[in-house]
């Protein structure tokens, strides 16, 4: 009897869940952990338990900004991944998004942890071997999972911070062209965003155990996208591909000119933005922006000019986020420490809803 029951209550779960396209943490468009599934004629439920698991990219735009001589930081983006890497296991890890709670997913963890590339020509780079940390290749194989955390993750972890560096040192005095419109519209596959959905039920507990994954992008970028098409032919009225110096000069100058007090209302009402770009995928994934750099201000961090290059920045860049279908987004000037950076990445990923 339980068993005919069970049937109805798998094909019921598997038409919501193919209805509402489930995909990623932090998604509107499948039903809570805590929903419970009525089946059909009988009074019994099934409840849903969904289980995230972090996918996360790590993409360096690797244009002249990673260049000490020009552009000043006190922590390169090496240093900060370094940190990323070690929580990585086993704190993102063992980190329950759906209780809020470190050191609970103990078992059964497809966790991802990759470099990107924003730039193509970077692929391949001698040195950079070691690109991704795997959990999702052991399955459901514990035993495995296991076995290559106590023996070859360590080497694999220090090998993954080893081939950023190298990556990153590469191109610190020659400037990769980093084409970060391009990259957000055909750069960003399914990989980067995986939308499966495993389900796992448990006819004893009367549960259906779902494995969803958390698409996570640091991006690492000073803000200023001068590589690809960046000249007024590729603008449509005041919103172009590009986001250089001189677009935020010439933003500024109309804003203060205008007399307005409200630079977003002016932003929205001149119809200034860059131009969203098309990929279906950026609506199940989260994007952090890391280490963006503020021309505008002098070597002490003061302001040489208002409204400041970081405070146009952050509406140009939200709004073509939003526009583009990101699901969520935080962006972030450049830290002082690698602490205070990882910091920020940890309270993103746990305030990821499911």
């Amino acid at each position: 009897m339980f068993h005919n029951r069970f049937i109805i209550l798998k094909i019921t779960s598997l038409t919501v869940a193919i209805s509402a396209l489930i995909a990623g943490c932090n998604s509107t468009d499948h039903q809570s952990s805590n929903d419970d599934i009525a089946i059909e004629n009988s009074s019994d439920k099934v409840s849903i338990n969904d289980i995230a698991h972090y996918n996360i990219t790590i993409a360096p735009d690797l244009s002249n900004r990673i260049n000490p001589t020009l552009y000043k930081r006190p922590v390169s983006d090496a240093e900060i991944t370094s940190r990323i890497t070690e929580a990585f296991y086993p704190t993102i890890v063992r980190y329950s998004l759906r209780l809020g709670k470190e050191d609970m997913r103990k078992t059964g963890q497809l966790d991802v942890l990759r470099i990107g590339f924003i730039n193509q020509q970077t692929i391949g780079q001698k040195g950079v071997d070691v690109t991704e940390l795997n959990f999702a290749q052991f399955d459901r194989n514990q035993a495995d999972r296991i076995a290559y955390i106590n023996n070859k993750y360590p080497k694999d972890k220090s090998e993954f911070v080893k081939s950023f560096s190298t990556l990153n040192d590469a191109y610190a005095s020659k400037n990769a062209r980093a084409d970060i419109w391009s990259y957000f519209n055909d750069g960003i596959k399914i990989d980067v965003v995986d939308t499966s959905v495993v389900e796992r039920p448990n006819p004893i507990e009367n549960r259906l155990n779902r494995d969803i994954k958390c698409n996570v992008l640091v991006l690492f970028t000073d803000g200023y996208i001068e590589a690809g098409l960046n000249s007024k032919a590729h603008c449509e009225g005041n919103k172009c591909y590009y986001l250089d110096s001189k677009t935020i000069d010439n933003f500024r100058k109309a804003f203060k000119q205008s007399g307005s007090k409200d630079m977003k209302a002016f932003f929205k009402q001149e119809g200034y933005g860059i131009i969203p770009v098309d990929n279906p995928l950026l609506k199940n994934l989260n994007v952090i922006v890391m280490e963006m750099f503020d021309r505008s201000k002098d070597q002490k961090g003061g302001a040489t000019v208002h409204p400041t290059d970081w405070d146009i920045l952050q509406i140009f860049w939200q709004d073509w986020l939003k526009e583009s279908g990101v699901k969520s987004v935080e962006l972030h000037q450049t830290t002082n420490s690698a602490k205070e950076a990882v910091d920020n990445v940890n309270r993103f990923l746990r305030s990821r809803a499911i």
